[in-house]
């Protein structure tokens, strides 16, 4: 099955699943962020990851449902605390209506996310229940831990990697994870698919910050330079504040968090720096490091040596922005 069927079939479940009307003031912005489209990227991993171990994906739905409504209810709430206004191309729902009704409709969000789990029988319920619950605190620490680093001017490898782990990663090893519950695997499998999960999403976090500034802006879909106009300290600045010295630190950093100087000199100058001081090439064999790590794990599954490296394909084609 191509991507864009697996799509489809969630797509169709999505508009049949969410057929809550009263109050319209809840649902609509509901089913407004729902149908503001994205990629679909968890959802599809859950399917992918059914169908490579069953050749089915009805029973895996569900679950994917669950994880992309959930993935959304944190977007909501990002969006009231970043004040967004915009979010793929659209008004954000703290924009289209109001702070309150984005708080609330994320909750709602959030509630229906387990809601649809009760498809499952009790014993798979369970486990994926537990799950999500554990992944649901995890991406709050991570929020949290990156809210926080905007107050400071230093930030350690240790911390940063320990945010976008919590932040990113776990979502997209639950996602593999219930691909395998959903798909009865053993447990050690189960567990291992998880640990996948978190490899590339940490290898995909960290590539989404090197494309941020030095990718192709129409292939990224993203203006180039936007984490060093919000001074973000990701990995690319924490590496080359870490590497600097004395005057070259101060220069650096007063260039990084100065509001006055012209964007896009501002971030060509900066761009320097993360060239000039090894963290662009530290980042992409970062990418690399997490990208072998997964295939690794791919690789200590009791399963078929074929699924294995269907499995290994799909993982780099995810990485790859292929999907």
């Amino acid at each position: 099955m191509i991507m864009k069927d697996y799509i489809q079939i969630f797509e169709d479940f999505l508009k049949k699943e969410i057929n809550y009307n009263a109050p319209a003031n809840l649902y609509e912005p509901v089913k407004y962020i729902l149908d503001s489209g994205g990629k679909r990227l968890r959802p599809l991993i859950v399917l992918y990851v059914s169908d490579l171990f069953t050749s089915n994906t009805s029973n895996a739905i569900p679950a994917a449902a669950a994880l992309e409504i959930f993935h959304n209810f944190t977007l909501a709430h990002d969006d009231i605390m970043d004040n967004s206004l915009m979010r793929r191309g659209k008004k954000t729902i703290n924009s289209k209506w109001d702070n309150n009704t984005g708080i609330l409709s994320g909750d709602v969000m959030l509630i229906i996310s387990y809601e649809i789990l009760n498809k499952y029988d009790d014993s798979k319920y369970v486990l994926l229940s537990k799950k999500l619950t554990e992944t649901s605190r995890l991406v709050c620490e991570g929020q949290q831990n990156d809210m926080d680093f905007s107050l400071v001017k230093e930030v350690s490898e240790e911390d940063y990697f320990n945010m976008i782990e919590n932040k990113t990663a776990v979502l997209i090893g639950c996602c593999y994870m219930f691909g395998g519950i959903v798909s009865d695997l053993n447990t050690k499998d189960i567990n291992i698919l998880y640990e996948v999960g978190k490899n590339l999403g940490i290898a995909f976090q960290l590539e989404d910050d090197l494309l941020d500034s030095f990718g192709d802006e129409a292939k990224f879909g993203k203006k180039i330079g936007g984490d060093i106009i919000e001074q973000k300290k990701t990995l690319l600045f924490i590496f080359t504040q870490a590497k600097l010295n004395g005057n070259q630190r101060v220069e650096f950093e007063n260039i990084f968090f100065s509001d006055e100087i012209e964007e896009v000199v501002k971030i060509n100058l900066i761009k320097t720096y993360y060239e000039s001081s090894g963290a662009l090439d530290y980042l992409k064999n970062k990418v690399q490091e997490y990208s072998i790590n997964a295939e690794k794990l791919i690789n200590q599954m009791q399963i078929d040596t074929n699924k294995k490296l269907e499995l290994i394909k799909f993982s780099e084609k995810l990485l790859n922005r292929e999907i």
